[in-house]
């Protein structure tokens, strides 16, 4: 059994410096100028090893961005609110500081996917993930009533996802908490109790 347990943690750090190494390049260069040499020197493994866990970059890319949307969702505590309306302004303030914490330890994967027109389809990902989650969220009556509620889904998950987009745009000048306090303030002035 500690043997499988040690294999394991091995898999798991190669796969880490893999995906480290990726992100790293992809920072740097264009995605199509990536090669799989590229990546197994930066990770300090060989193609090989590389092969072993990804079919090739784009089947890279597309884990990695898989990953960290799946764990962005379960970053924000969605459980339980997910399926249900969030009225507890605290319980959906906590949720966002989980999240924004998530992109701060999560910096070097969401520079690189959100930087100038890398992958308009990650954020088109991002949105319809923070759409998903927030359309439960939207209170059609009060300062809402008489919207269209695609709009008002559409105008709120832009502005959330452009939000995240300038604080790691400018190497997040605020830390998580005040941002995700900021955004629920706003949030909350259009009857959203938000948990993105």
């Amino acid at each position: 059994m500690e043997a499988k347990v040690k294999k394991d943690r091995r898999v798991t750090r190669t796969k880490e410096a893999i995906n480290r190494a990726f992100l790293e390049l992809f920072a740097e260069k264009a995605f199509d100028r990536i090669t799989i040499n590229d990546i197994a020197e930066r990770a300090n493994v060989n193609r090989a090893t590389v092969y072993l866990h990804y079919a090739d970059k784009y089947d890279l890319l597309d884990k990695c961005i898989e990953d960290h949307l799946n764990q962005m969702v379960t970053a924000c505590s969605l459980n339980k609110s997910f399926q249900q309306k969030v009225t507890d302004l605290f319980e959906a303030t906590e949720a966002l500081k989980s999240l924004f914490a998530y992109f701060e330890d999560h910096f070097l994967f969401f520079s690189s996917m959100l930087s100038s027109h890398k992958t308009v389809a990650f954020r088109d990902c991002m949105l319809g993930i923070t759409r998903t989650l927030i359309q439960k969220q939207i209170d059609m009556e009060g300062a809402n009533q008489g919207m269209d509620p695609e709009v008002t889904l559409q105008f709120t998950a832009s502005a959330f996802v452009g939000t995240v987009e300038w604080w790691i745009a400018n190497q997040m000048p605020h830390p998580p908490a005040m941002m995700a306090e900021q955004a629920m303030k706003l949030l909350k002035r259009h009857d959203i109790y938000c948990v993105v």
